[in-house]
């Protein structure tokens, strides 16, 4: 009897729509969605030297950008600055008026490009051209009137269709130089970091790290040069962002109470105030040499160390990602919001040379695992936040945040960590797997590969068994040992899970391999609906796709099939 294979009985992605090169005979290297809903660009690094900016409401080609490097262009990321709190000012004859968290003035629209010419540039959207009308020295500071600000729906990138050089929109902003080959991967640290990072990385085995210490004006802070062979991928840990009042109702729903208006673990306005959980600040590398190395900033040494090396890979680390979506379905129903909060910590994924996609997360010091007993206690009798912010065992719930910074959850690392294995995802691939991507919305995670395969993973619950995350260890104890454990020392005791393939296709690009794939939120314009509610015959369309990016030099949309779309919903 055959061995079952984890591709039986899968359902395929249905295609959605493809994004045609404008140029021909040209590699798509990757695509990166802007990362907030209000502003739906989605940024294609291609061969011949450009980027195209796609308009992901009706997925049509906005601009190129052109002009700024001279080699191809091999990866791109955007400036992400938030969620900004608008706050009333006073009236005025005009009535009741608001503004944003930066005094009126909306953010700019900023895409970073690393290219095969060692070079990162800045770009800075700017429809009106303004920039193109000053000197050269005042290039480096200037107001976007083509901004975009979060509070409302969408903006309009396509106000001008007959510009006969689209690139002139761009303003390019800065050139960042220093590796001496070809830049891999880039990324922009989140928002509620205290500064505004870059981090790049490069085939001359260093990773770059950048700090912008005045507006478009870029300084190098550290130089990471660790790893043994080619850097391939760069990613910061993000932490998740949330509310009380959405883990609340999420947990309502879980325990089949209604959605709303139930009491429960939350209940007044407050709990709508964004936190971050597990948003410590972080950077991981994973290179050639077959490791994943993770930095911090440690304010002791006055620089950047390595503070963990993951092993257990057996070829090139292609890509990783962290984890920024809590799946409330691995605690016990019982779990509270408070307990979540203090336990939530991000897990981190990395696809490989060696066929396999791994899940890694942190393994707790003795003295951690102490301070989160301390906490959880803490959180059951229901005393997490005292009136200063503290909790009662004088352990602070939140650190400081800089102006509009949301507040994070978690406190600094310590000099060294220890990371271990959790799981590795069904093998499905039989050639390279060269970029994965975890769902902030639904925790579903994608991949692809030099196979021309899509593959997209859930994780699911295996009834009946639990694990002791505290210890790091699956416990060994009978379900009334685990709870007086549980009520005596503080632990929350995860039910066990398992990783299953629940949607795949094969020959994505044809006979072309993928180079990259990733999630694109797309806001609907009819959101406001419940999921699935049909409006004049039309169900209300998935608000977030699969992008994938090939050798043949096209980008294709795809969609979760219907049976994927109704049992995520049911499990968010």
């Amino acid at each position: 009897m055959s061995t079952p294979s984890p591709l039986d009985n899968v359902p395929s992605l249905h295609h959605h729509t493809t994004l045609h090169s404008p140029t021909l005979n040209t590699r798509a290297w990757s695509s990166r969605p802007h990362p907030s809903a209000s502003s739906p660009l989605l940024a294609t690094a291609t061969s011949d030297k450009s980027v195209h900016i796609w308009d992901m409401r009706g997925w049509k080609l906005l601009s190129t950008i052109a002009g700024g490097h001279k080699r191809s262009v091999r990866c791109v990321g955007w400036k992400d600055y938030g969620r900004r709190k608008r706050s009333k000012i006073t009236k005025d004859e005009g009535g009741d008026t608001e503004e944003d968290g930066r005094g009126g003035q909306r953010d700019p629209v900023v895409l970073a490009t690393g290219s095969f010419d060692a070079n990162c540039g800045l770009w800075v959207w700017d429809p009106e051209g303004n920039a193109a009308s000053k000197s050269e020295s005042q290039s480096q500071s200037h107001n976007v009137p083509g901004s975009f600000d979060e509070n409302i729906d969408e903006q309009d990138f396509t106000h001008d269709t007959t510009q006969t050089d689209e690139s002139e929109e761009w303003h390019f902003s800065t050139l960042l130089t220093g590796p001496d080959s070809e830049i891999k991967d880039l990324q922009f640290s989140p928002p509620h970091y205290g500064a505004n990072l870059l981090a790049t990385c490069s085939r001359d085995k260093s990773v770059w790290v950048w700090e912008e210490v005045e507006e478009e004006e870029w300084e190098t802070v550290a130089v990471l040069g660790e790893h043994a062979g080619d850097v391939k991928c760069v990613g910061w840990l993000g932490g998740s962002r949330v509310t009380r009042g959405e883990l609340g109702r999420r947990l309502r729903r879980r325990r089949g109470h209604a959605a709303e208006g139930d009491g429960g673990d939350v209940g007044n306005g407050e709990d709508e105030e964004e936190i971050i959980l597990g948003g410590r600040e972080l950077l991981a590398s994973g290179s050639y040499d077959d490791t994943i190395r993770l930095h911090h900033d440690d304010e002791s040494e006055g620089d950047w160390i390595t503070i963990a090396v993951l092993t257990g890979h057996e070829g090139t680390v292609w890509d990783l990602k962290f984890e920024s979506y809590v799946n409330l379905a691995c605690y016990p129903m019982q779990t509270s919001v408070e307990e979540i909060i203090v336990d939530w910590e991000p897990r981190l994924i990395s696809c490989s040379d060696d066929l396999t996609v791994r899940v890694w997360r942190k393994q707790l010091s003795e003295k951690e695992r102490d301070e989160k007993r301390m906490r959880i206690a803490d959180a059951r009798k229901g005393s997490t936040m005292s009136t200063n912010g503290e909790s009662n065992s004088g352990a602070p719930i939140q650190t400081g945040f800089a102006s509009s910074r949301l507040p994070s959850v978690i406190r600094p690392p310590s000099s060294t960590e220890k990371w271990v294995e959790e799981a590795s995802l069904p093998t499905v691939h039989v050639r390279s797997v060269y970029a994965v991507d975890w769902s902030a919305k639904t925790g579903l995670i994608v991949s692809c590969g030099g196979d021309g395969l899509i593959a997209v993973y859930r994780e699911v619950t295996v009834e009946g068994k639990t694990e002791d995350v505290v210890m790091n260890g699956t416990a060994e104890h009978s379900e009334n040992d685990q709870q007086q454990q549980q009520e005596e020392e503080g632990d929350i005791k995860k039910i066990k899970t398992e990783w299953r393939v629940v949607a795949t296709i094969e020959a994505a690009h044809d006979e072309y391999e993928i180079n990259h794939v990733c999630w694109a939120p797309v806001r609907d314009q009819r959101r406001q609906l419940d999921a699935g509610e049909v409006v004049d015959g039309n169900e209300r369309d998935d608000e977030e796709y699969i992008v994938s990016t090939g050798d043949d030099g096209e980008v294709k949309v795809w969609k979760l099939p219907q049976q994927v779309l109704d049992q995520t919903r049911q499990n968010l």
